[in-house]
């Protein structure tokens, strides 16, 4: 008995599978371009931006957006390596001073709805009133007695911002 199948439908076949191959290689070449280029994924090492962001909650980052303004959430690398999310509390051209419980952004107390305690200095941190200069900023996290931040080491460069949290 003849096969009736003919050439045809087997070069069908073969070229569908091949157009699925293509499309799943293009497709995952595109999520690791945007992961590695565009997008970030780290953790919130600890409980210093609590009650927002508790730890080990995973965190999407966007790479190209290192430029953070005052306020916004950044993932940032700290000196000793660790890399964690902060809140930026000030940048270049800002004095920060850290007295009475407070912070002091140019004269002015900070008044956010993201500062959830006393803000104290680090016995060995900075000394204030700090003046960030080009390319810096100040980050402090949102529940401050347990967050290790810029008062322990000072401001951080802009090569330290990984990128803006989503």
């Amino acid at each position: 008995m003849a096969d009736r199948r003919g050439k045809g439908s087997y070069d069908r076949n073969y070229t569908g599978v091949i157009r699925k191959v293509r499309v799943t290689v293009g497709l995952l070449a595109l999520a690791m371009i945007t992961f590695v280029f565009v997008l970030g994924v780290g953790t919130a090492r600890d409980d210093g931006m609590r009650p927002a962001i508790s730890a080990g909650r995973p965190l999407l980052y966007l790479r190209l957006d290192r430029d953070c303004r005052r306020g916004e959430l950044a993932y940032v690398t700290f000196p000793d390596g660790t890399r964690t999310v902060r809140r930026v509390i000030a940048v270049k051209g800002d004095t920060v001073d850290v007295r009475d419980g407070m912070v002091y952004i140019n004269g002015l107390a900070e008044r956010g709805s993201y500062s959830y305690t006393r803000t104290d200095p680090a016995a060995n941190g900075p000394s204030y009133p700090l003046l960030l200069k080009e390319g810096e900023i100040f980050v402090l996290g949102d529940n401050r007695e347990q967050a290790v931040d810029s008062r322990s080491f000072g401001a951080l460069k802009r090569d330290a911002v990984l990128g803006r949290v989503l």
